[in-house]
């Protein structure tokens, strides 16, 4: 075996030990840190992203959306962007004329912006922006229909502001103050009764973070006309609120703490985390399933990590963390659009789930393994049902080849157009996944 190929191999033997139902997307940038994503399809929908510094004092800065049409696994499309921006939020609705997209961010921290549909006769997806106003930003977004929406964030003076709009987010008017507590999510259950998660984390130039002493969770049961506080902390901010039900709920807080609701809020107590450490937490969903996912990263920018609960929000265990790959260091949000496609957004590049994600880990194979291995040209795999799909990943977890088998029997993958290195043989079952290191001499 070549020398310079035994680390590469080393590392795919690493990740191939995880809780490896995540894959690294194709969709990827140096500067660009992917933070929120909402789906219209399966496999079509918009991240949005802040690239690079966005602190004030920051001048190399850009905000954007991005389309990808294949569920992220090869590149996208750039819909909008603007420099000086950050895009933190998107939420979708659905309608019979079409998906509604609203995303929200800022600019520097010092302008609140909606980006907003817009009609352009050349693309079925366009936007135009809103700015609502300076010494304030936005961090959050939800619709809670096609007409009305709420955008969320902060001021200067240091309080957490919800805005609504009742035309598509067109024009916006301030309906709460929340006295020092910027707010970082927004989720709403049902037309009228939602949250807000206030006092999150909040990225700050050359990846620092500024981690808020004290937070709290509000809840609205009016469709967001009123709001009241449902529980504070004086010792670490929310990041993120998600329910299941209209009784169960979770919010995350920055110590690494989750809290979990069984009565809609009234009351919240700490859940079971296995998962010691330290990192801040970040994005939190529940699965049209009910199973959870939580995601956080370290501080230092060694690894980022998604949680799962299978029992509603009691319990949550680490199922993957990115320590073994070389981007998504940094998770900052968890979406599902069914229980088999979900994306977390994180630094430089999204990860996206290759199926249904279980507490089960994914094993490696000791039968039917490639052969030749090492290679000189094709690889060959046994694969022992129809229907399975078999997918050929390179170094970096980019997905180079896939197919999908009609009968049981031998695949012949295609590693001979491909340079020396190391590859990753992935076969996808209904009963199991297996994975296989390859090295293409």
């Amino acid at each position: 075996m070549h020398p310079r190929l035994l680390p590469a191999l080393l590392a795919l033997l690493t990740l191939n030990t995880l809780h490896a139902q995540w894959l690294p997307a194709g969709l990827f940038s140096s500067s660009i840190h992917f933070q929120a994503g909402a789906f219209h399809t399966a496999d079509s929908g918009l991240f949005v992203y802040g690239a690079n510094n966005p602190g004030p004092s920051s001048s190399a800065t850009e905000g954007g959306i991005l389309l990808t049409d294949d569920g992220a696994a090869s590149g996208g499309f750039y819909l909008w962007y603007q420099p000086s921006t950050n895009l933190e939020d998107i939420h979708v609705k659905n309608t019979p004329e079409g998906p509604i997209y609203l995303a929200a961010g800022h600019e520097l921290y010092n302008r609140s912006i909606v980006v907003r549909p817009y009609n352009f006769a050349a693309s079925a997806l366009g936007f135009d922006s809103v700015r609502t106003g300076v010494g304030r930003y936005y961090r959050a977004i939800r619709m809670r229909n096609d007409l009305t929406a709420f955008a969320a964030g902060g001021d200067a003076a240091g309080n957490g502001i919800i805005d609504m709009s009742t035309d598509t987010g067109a024009t916006w008017s301030n309906i709460a103050v929340l006295a020092g507590q910027p707010v970082s999510r927004l989720h709403f259950m049902n037309d009228q009764l939602g949250f807000a998660a206030t006092g999150g984390y909040r990225r700050l130039a050359n990846n620092g973070i500024q981690l808020p002493d004290s937070g709290a969770i509000y809840r609205t049961t009016n469709g967001g006309l009123t709001w009241q506080q449902v529980h504070a902390d004086n010792t670490a901010g929310f990041s993120a609120v998600a329910f299941s039900s209209a009784t169960n709920g979770v919010a995350t807080r920055n110590d690494g703490v989750i809290l979990r609701t069984t009565n809609g809020g009234t009351t919240w107590t700490p859940a079971v985390n296995n998962f010691a450490g330290t990192y801040v937490l970040t994005g939190a969903t529940f699965r049209p399933d009910g199973a959870g996912f939580v995601t956080g990263y370290r501080t230092d920018g060694s690894a980022g990590y998604i949680l799962l609960s299978q029992d509603g929000g009691a319990t949550w265990n680490l199922h993957f963390s990115t320590a073994a790959l070389n981007s998504a260091r940094r998770l900052y949000d968890i979406y599902f659009h069914d229980s088999t496609h979900g994306y977390a957004m994180g630094q430089i590049r999204p990860l996206r789930s290759n199926g249904l994600v279980t507490n089960v880990q994914e094993q490696d194979a000791l039968q039917a393994a490639p052969y030749p291995n090492p290679t000189d040209g094709d690889v060959t795999v046994l694969v022992e049902e129809a229907g399975a799909n078999v997918e050929l990943f390179d170094a970096t977890g980019r997905q180079v080849w896939q197919g999908r088998t009609t009968q049981a029997g031998p695949v012949q993958l295609p590693l001979g157009a491909l340079p020396a290195g190391a590859y990753t043989v992935r076969v996808r079952t209904d009963r199991a996944v297996h994975s296989h290191a390859v090295i293409r001499r």
